[in-house]
């Protein structure tokens, strides 16, 4: 019950921002889709907390991307989202429910401001390039964050074209095409305590979102784990 009364605020929140966006940009005023650490961001967030606090219960959406399978074209979740052309098609969801179900809970993320401004830094740039991956005008995550005063221990995670918050942890989860699902275990690593999230527009795929996670809030070394000291 808990869960799907979030959702429905998280959902109206969007609508809300959407409508909101759509407005303005038949004024001819250009909208990112959500400010930093507001919005659309604060709900891919929230919505990454949902998956890392109950995976179990979280395989229930997972499994229901099948309904928007067409062979192996997935259909966008809702419209203006743009339909993806999978690997794996259908077998890659059940692949991810099923890894979902046996998955441990995870605690959840506190936002960092600091990370959140590493992420921005990489959709500003792509946004005017339309570039792809983590490396853009030579600086990879590690580079951004030095740059930013922040450590070099840190992860980042990129999707394109997925304007729905759910869409967007989706793709991490089920990792279609991606050898070892490695973006599924960095959304499910334990060890991460902080996150920072950046979207916005891409000129070739619309849409962009940046994660950054770390196990400190600055991206710092974490402090040593205390041995047993014997006596």
């Amino acid at each position: 019950m808990r869960k799907a009364w979030s959702r429905k605020v998280v959902a109206l929140q969007l609508m809300l921002k959407l409508s909101l966006c759509a407005i303005l940009s038949a004024a001819g005023t250009s909208v990112n889709v959500a400010a930093q650490g507001a919005g659309f961001e604060a709900e891919v967030l929230h919505e990454l907390n949902l998956l890392r606090s109950d995976p179990d219960a979280y395989s229930d959406d997972i499994a229901a991307t099948r309904e928007r399978f067409d062979g192996k074209i997935l259909r966008g979740r809702r419209d203006g989202e743009i339909d993806i052309m999978t690997n794996e098609g259908v077998a890659a969801v059940n692949e991810a429910v099923r890894a979902l179900r046996a998955a441990p809970p995870v605690p959840t993320l506190s936002q960092s401001a600091l990370l959140a401004v590493i992420a921005s830094d990489l959709v500003r740039e792509q946004s005017r390039s339309g570039a792809l991956g983590h490396i853009s005008n030579g600086r990879g995550p590690a580079d951004r964050s030095i740059a930013r005063g922040g450590g070099r221990y840190l992860s980042e995670i990129i999707t394109y074209g997925h304007s729905d918050p759910a869409s967007v942890i989706e793709q991490f989860v089920v990792g279609d095409g991606v050898p070892g699902r490695g973006h599924r275990k960095t959304v499910l690593a334990g060890e991460f305590r902080y996150a920072g999230v950046a979207c916005g527009r891409h000129p070739v795929h619309r849409v962009m979102c940046v994660i950054m996670l770390s196990q400190t809030e600055q991206a710092k070394a974490p402090p040593p784990k205390r041995g047993l000291v014997a006596e």
